[in-house]
């Protein structure tokens, strides 16, 4: 009874860490998916036509890469963190929120 009580309390400590970070890999995706789709877009299509240097030096690409880079990163550091990181205090938890809601609005 003692054992599947405390593979319960596992679960439940873990399920905050489970929630935040599928959150956040489903907004890597749809940044990755933004960023493709700018990549493609009318206006990147001018630019790149009037802009030879640009084009030449793939500025839109590099950007893309760049960005994707760096929401990985974070994606990565919030895998990374233990499941009681996000249950010690609300406060840890919020700026993980945080975190989120700025990923989601790039």
């Amino acid at each position: 009874n003692a054992n599947q009580t405390c593979g319960t309390l596992e679960e439940m400590l873990g399920s905050r860490m489970r929630l935040h970070v599928a959150m956040l890999e489903n907004y890597e995706l749809e940044i990755q998916g933004e960023l493709e789709g700018e990549l493609e877009s009318e206006e990147v299509k001018s630019r790149l036509a009037n802009d030879s240097r640009a084009k030449s030096e793939e500025h839109h690409t590099k950007m893309v890469r760049l960005i994707s880079e760096e929401v990985a990163v974070v994606v990565r550091k919030h895998k990374a963190r233990g499941a009681e990181w996000y249950n010690e205090d609300d406060g840890q938890y919020e700026s993980a929120m945080k975190v989120a809601m700025q990923l989601k609005q790039m």
